[in-house]
């Protein structure tokens, strides 16, 4: 059976006959009890989510192994270790993890389709009723993109409708023990983008207190310009970016940031803010458990910091490091412990700077391509990252692989420890290797190592979900 748990955040309106959980209640066959709209739209807003991607980092060139006795947590190291060798077999009982990844993504996508399943015949406005079937849709869409791009091969249009996908969910389960095989990559992308632009069609803003926690027109055309680059459209990539940008074309100015919380050695206030609301690149934003607190699991950013130059102040941002203690990532995530001994932070799931760089790409590889806009793209952001300032030259990058590549190394040095260098890895068949402490290991480019292994626990569940190829 497919391994979703059916639960979500409890609605304040029906709380008193539940106590204090924190799970709606559930009827004897499994279904939950909602009459109103608004109780959907607690559910909806309890299905965004996580960054459970995080995990991918681990995969990347932006990690490396360094044996630090010392200094180094010996659980948290046989946790993660595994997973930085690509390895099928790692330990399944931890909350970041590609199982975990799996389970979650399908928790959230099954809250959505129940939402879809009853609000029409709850009670309550209709406008309200419209906009949170939007964010159900959307929800939906999001969440099988990135099963379909963590445990799959990449979109490639010339095998996409033969090629192994996910299961795409159109309808929550109605009884345990049903068995699911795996749509075709091509089908799995069709119906995201159904849903996206049936999301795009019924959101409305107004109805959201605090809108970057929500789904936006500006975040759905920042999804929907992912989504094209994956998919190979340049030019609808290139669209729905512009589309943003008439939104929102905010770059977050990291001068101020250095400023301000560098200068007086107030990193926390920093991590802290950076992925709060207030930013104005942020679109969109959620409450996550991040594995990028875990500084003592042996994985350190000591080589990959060391790749920035000197002017850029990401360098010294993005990476912790002092006289007593390795180099370890990331400072973009605030170190929140709160009783159940995990980390938790606020992290962004789509921002300004991700489009641009988007766009960026787009324009150099469509038709007609426009060297030019990508490198004034760059630009923008490098204005507000390197002090001094040395703008880019297009005569530097007078091909279209020299330039993708100055892209794509941008946009990491942007996102890095993020979760998202390993989409990029996958999608432009990036060699990587890694150090295990006596050798190095190899990730050589179409290793089908890069399409992640669906997780034993649903293989052996489920005798019609065929595993990936090794």
């Amino acid at each position: 059976m497919m391994k979703i748990l059916k639960y979500t955040t409890l609605l304040w309106a029906i709380s008193l006959l539940v106590s204090c959980t924190k799970y709606l209640e559930i009827n004897p066959d499994n279904r939950v009890r909602l009459t109103t709209v608004e109780d959907y739209q607690a559910v909806i807003t309890g299905a965004y989510p996580q960054a459970y991607h995080h995990f991918t980092e681990l995969y990347t060139d932006n990690v490396r192994y360094y044996d630090y006795p010392s200094y180094n947590n010996a659980n948290i190291t046989s946790w993660l270790f595994p997973i930085y060798l690509w390895s099928d077999n790692y330990i399944t009982n931890n909350a970041i993890t590609p199982e975990a990844a799996w389970r979650k993504y399908y928790n959230d996508i099954y809250e959505a389709n129940v939402v879809l399943e009853g609000i029409d015949q709850a009670t309550g406005d209709d406008a309200l009723r419209q906009s949170v079937k939007g964010e159900a849709y959307m929800i939906r869409a999001y969440c099988h993109f990135m099963l379909v791009n963590i445990f799959a091969k990449h979109y490639n249009p010339q095998t996409a409708a033969t090629d192994l996908g996910i299961p795409y969910m159109l309808e929550s389960e109605k009884e345990p023990g049903q068995h699911y095989s795996r749509d075709a990559i091509q089908y799995v992308y069709d119906r995201i983008e159904e849903d996206a632009f049936k999301a795009l069609g019924l959101i409305r803003e107004e109805f959201m207190a605090v809108p970057k926690y929500h789904w936006s027109r500006a975040s759905i055309h920042a999804f929907l310009s992912r989504f094209y680059l994956f998919k190979e459209d340049w030019e609808r990539s290139l669209y729905h970016s512009e589309e943003v940008f008439k939104l929102n074309n905010n770059i977050r100015n990291l001068f101020a940031d250095f400023d301000a919380y560098f200068a007086t050695g107030d990193y926390n206030g920093f991590a802290n803010r950076y992925f709060e609301t207030h930013q104005s690149n942020v679109l969109l934003v959620n409450y996550t458990l991040t594995w990028n607190t875990f500084e003592r699991g042996s994985l350190y950013a000591n080589e990959y910091r060391a790749t920035f130059h000197a002017n850029d102040v990401r360098g010294r941002i993005f990476t912790l490091w002092s006289a007593q203690t390795p180099n370890y990532m990331a400072r973009k995530f605030r170190r929140n412990l709160p009783a159940d001994g995990q980390s938790y932070a606020d992290v962004g799931l789509f921002v300004v700077e991700e489009v641009m760089y988007n766009a960026a790409e787009a324009s150099v590889r469509k038709d007609n391509p426009d060297f030019q806009y990508a490198i004034d793209k760059m630009n923008a952001i490098l204005q507000q990252r390197w002090r001094p300032y040395v703008a880019l030259n297009l005569a530097d990058y007078p091909t279209q692989e020299l330039l993708l590549e100055k892209i794509i190394d941008e946009k990491n040095r942007e996102l890095c420890y993020e979760g998202y260098r390993w989409f990029d890895v996958k999608r432009h068949n990036i060699h990587i290797r890694h150090w295990d402490g006596t050798q190095y290991r190899e990730l050589p480019p179409d290793d089908l190592r890069r399409a992640v292994q669906i997780p034993f626990a649903e293989l052996e569940a489920n005798p019609e979900m065929q595993p990936n190829p090794r």
